[in-house]
C-alpha cells in the first residue's frame, strides 16, 4: 500500500495541483456486480518474477469464496510515464469479468515503430497497427483467472480510424470523449470520459474518433474527418463486438458514474471510487496535510 501510495503522489507532483497537462491520477478501480454479490478488486505488486503487475482478488460476498491472479497488459500505471486508466467491469453471475484500459498504453512500451508523438499517424503500417503498446484495450477473464479474450486496438479501429490514434508521453488517445461529462470540470477518473457502461456492467460502449487534441491535428484533412464518430458495443461477459446498441434496460450503457465534477486537482488526488460506479457516487477524501 505504501508503494502504491508513493507511486501515486508522484504522478501528481508530475501533473500538478490543478487540472493541467495530460496525466492523470493512475488507477485500477475495482467493480461489484449489479446485486453486489461478486467483486474484483486490483491492486500493485511485485510478481514473483520480480516485475510489477496488478494482482486481482474476485471474491463472491455470499459463500466468502475468493479466487487471486495476475492481470495481463497492464503498465505498472502509478507513474507519469507510465500511468494506467484502468476499470474492471463484474457482469451478473461473477462467472467472468472484464478489463477496460481506456487512455494508456500497455505495459509493453509506448514507442511504435514509425509513429511520432503529438503528430498524425495518417495510414501507419502494419507494425505500427500491431504494437504490443496497443494491445489488451479489453481482456475478458474467467474468475479463477484464465484469459477468455483479448481485445488490441488493430481488432477494434478501421483503416481509416487509425489518424486519430495520438499519445502524449504515457497518455495514449484513440476515443472521443463524451461532451457531457467535460462541461464544468472534468470526470473524477480519467477514463470516464470515453465510456458508457450499461447498469448490469455486461455492455461497453465507446465512440472512436478524434479526441480535443486530435480535433485540432486532423483540421486539414476535411470536415468529414474532424466529425467522424463510430460508436461501439462491447459484451464484457465473452469479448463479442455487438451489432448495435442494446435496447433492454439494464444493458442500454449509461454515464459511468455517479456524482459531482472535479473541478482541480486535489478532487482527483483524493478521488475514492465506488464499487458500484453508476449508483453509488466516489468520495473525495479530505486533503492531507504536506
Amino acid at each position: 500500500m505504501k508503494r502504491q501510495l508513493f507511486a501515486l503522489l508522484a504522478v501528481l507532483s508530475c501533473s500538478g495541483a490543478a487540472l493541467a497537462g495530460h496525466t492523470r491520477p493512475g488507477y485500477v478501480d475495482g467493480c461489484q456486480s449489479a446485486d453486489g454479490r461478486y467483486v474484483v478488486t486490483a491492486e500493485s505488486k511485485k510478481q514473483p518474477d520480480g516485475k510489477d503487475g496488478w494482482e486481482f482478488t474476485w471474491k463472491d460476498s455470499k459463500t466468502g469464496t475468493t479466487h487471486k491472479g495476475w492481470l495481463v497488459g497492464l503498465p505498472y500505471g502509478l507513474e507519469h510515464f507510465k500511468v494506467a486508466y484502468a476499470h474492471i467491469f463484474v457482469p451478473p453471475g461473477g462467472e467472468t469479468f472484464a478489463v477496460f484500459q481506456t487512455a494508456n498504453w500497455t505495459g509493453a512500451g509506448s514507442k511504435p515503430p514509425g509513429g511520432k508523438e503529438k503528430e498524425v499517424n495518417q495510414n501507419p503500417p502494419d507494425e505500427f497497427k500491431k504494437y504490443a503498446g496497443f494491445a489488451d484495450r479489453i481482456v475478458i477473464y474467467k474468475k479463477t483467472g484464465e484469459v477468455v479474450k483479448r481485445i488490441a486496438m488493430n481488432d477494434i479501429l478501421q483503416p481509416n480510424e487509425w489518424v486519430y490514434v495520438n499519445w502524449v508521453q504515457g497518455n495514449l488517445y484513440w476515443l472521443s470523449e463524451y461532451p457531457d461529462v467535460m462541461k464544468g470540470g472534468e470526470p473524477p477518473r480519467c477514463g470516464y470520459r470515453y465510456f458508457r457502461v450499461s447498469p448490469d456492467y455486461s455492455v461497453l460502449e465507446f465512440t472512436v474518433g478524434p479526441n480535443s487534441d486530435a480535433v485540432h491535428k486532423v483540421k486539414d484533412l476535411g470536415a468529414d474527418v474532424v466529425n467522424y464518430r463510430r460508436p461501439v458495443y462491447v459484451s464484457l461477459t465473452d469479448g463479442a463486438f455487438l451489432d448495435k446498441k442494446p435496447t433492454e434496460k439494464d444493458k442500454i450503457p449509461v454515464r459511468p458514474f455517479v456524482g459531482d465534477l472535479a473541478k482541480k486537482g486535489d478532487d482527483m488526488k483524493n478521488y475514492r471510487p465506488s464499487l458500484d460506479p453508476v449508483r453509488v457516487a466516489g468520495k473525495v477524501l479530505p486533503a492531507t496535510s504536506k
